[in-house]
């Protein structure tokens, strides 16, 4: 070969190493950027947004929880109300957010079952959110007014085979998980009594107390204060086991409905496309916040049971969620507000 095609070779050589090292960095970088961001993970303060508005219990949960979970990160975590849209507005925030871990979504039984109630919503609860860690769950009671001439959920459904059309009942809302639980067990009972949406709980429990309505399904936590006045009278909790504050109250399962399990839950969720090691590095966290005995203690004592677990895990229960209530709504025919 001669000299002057020896150095053309050489150059294109060299031409072709230093290509092939600018293609590797350009792939590497966004990579070892990830990686980085995750190792330093969190450097700063983190948004935790409530999708309702403050003082209910989904913004209970997440107060309670946000000090030690922040103290586990070394990082404030700021709770934010969004509420609006049955909580999709909180939701949208979250999922349309930088998938960095500085925004996490308190996640709940409504967002399994949103697509259903809103088939037009702007994201999907879903497949655009991932899920971290479960938080806690409480089960529904299902509640008679004193009124009312029954003593048991066995007398309730005698008194309603022989009053068909005359009962109602009250529920947070369309769409609810009490709303839908309750629809439920009226198709397994064959339990007759016309739904009363109501805005919020609370309500519901004043016009139970009030005789304006002779059934309500709540949380158990508001209904303790009722339930200690006389003025209503708890039959059944929708947990697989009795709760620990209401003891003498059968659970459904006792009652028949074998299996059966309901409860309002919360969970942790980020924007779709979070690095694996940032979830993991909240997901522990969680875990150990949710040990602290502070947060034990007040969780007991409003009828909650800490459920922290993998991303799977809540994954499953968002899955199984959306399996049993999603055909109930479209056979119902719900639409949300």
């Amino acid at each position: 070969m001669n000299q002057r095609n020896f150095r053309l070779r050489d150059r294109a050589a060299r031409c072709l190493a230093a290509v092939s090292l600018g293609l590797a960095a350009l792939m590497a970088g966004p990579a070892q950027a990830a990686g980085a961001g995750a190792a330093g993970y969190p450097d700063k303060p983190i948004r935790f947004i409530v999708p309702f508005s403050a003082g209910g219990q989904f913004d209970y949960i997440a107060r309670l929880v946000a000090v030690p979970l922040g103290k586990e990160l070394g990082q404030t975590i700021i709770v934010e109300n969004v509420g609006g849209g049955g909580g999709n507005l909180g939701g949208a925030k979250v999922a349309n957010a930088p998938a960095d871990g500085y925004t996490l979504l308190e996640y709940g039984g409504n967002f399994a079952i949103a697509k259903h109630l809103s088939p037009k919503l702007s994201f999907d609860p879903i497949a655009d959110l991932a899920p971290v860690s479960g938080l806690s769950i409480a089960p529904h009671v299902v509640l008679v007014s004193s009124a009312l001439p029954v003593k048991t959920f066995q007398e309730l459904l005698a008194y309603a085979r022989a009053n068909p059309g005359k009962l109602s009942y009250g529920s947070p809302g369309v769409g609810s998980s009490m709303h839908l639980t309750f629809e439920t067990l009226k198709q397994h009972f064959g339990l007759d009594a016309i739904h009363v949406p109501y805005r919020g709980g609370s309500n519901a429990l004043n016009d139970l107390a009030g005789g304006q309505i002779d059934i309500g399904i709540v949380a158990v936590a508001p209904a303790m204060p009722f339930i200690a006045s006389g003025k209503i009278r708890a039959l059944a909790v929708t947990s697989a086991k009795r709760a620990a504050s209401l003891p003498e109250v059968p659970s459904v399962a006792e009652l028949g409905y074998a299996g059966f399990d309901s409860g309002s839950w919360a969970g942790i969720a980020v924007p779709k496309g979070t690095p694996q090691e940032i979830i993991d590095r909240l997901n522990a966290a969680v875990g150990r916040a949710m040990q602290d005995a502070q947060v034990l203690e007040a969780l007991a004592s409003q009828s909650f049971t800490p459920i922290p677990g993998t991303p799977q895990q809540l994954r499953k229960l968002i899955d199984d969620e959306s399996a049993r209530y999603g055909p109930l709504i479209d056979k119902l025919g719900l639409q949300a507000d």
